[in-house]
């Protein structure tokens, strides 16, 4: 089993998952190079590449309406080097920034 993931074999059982992931990161390619983290009930999201993060504390907030990156700078560095180290570098998937 690789590093990076998880067995679904308890949940599927049944009983309860005792293996979680420290975050999971994804990205999108289309419109500008989105990326977004969710690290326990903080979602954090890079609408295009160059932008400022937005921070959403799902525990509250499940519509992502309220952008709390400012109250939250300690938690907002924490997922940037989170952005910085959870990607590979691609030729083929560079982040690039969004047409104008």
């Amino acid at each position: 089993m690789s590093t990076n993931s998880i067995s679904l074999l308890p949940t599927l059982l049944g009983h309860a998952q005792t293996n979680h992931h420290q975050y999971l990161y994804w990205e999108f390619h289309e419109g500008g190079s989105q990326q977004a983290v969710r690290m326990g009930e903080w979602k954090a999201v890079r609408p295009k590449a160059g932008s400022s993060l937005e921070l959403y504390d799902l525990k509250s907030d499940l519509g992502e309406k309220s952008d709390v990156a400012s109250k939250n700078p300690e938690v907002v560095k924490e997922i940037e080097v989170v952005l910085a180290n959870a990607r590979s570098d691609s030729k083929f998937w560079p982040i690039k920034k969004a047409p104008k």
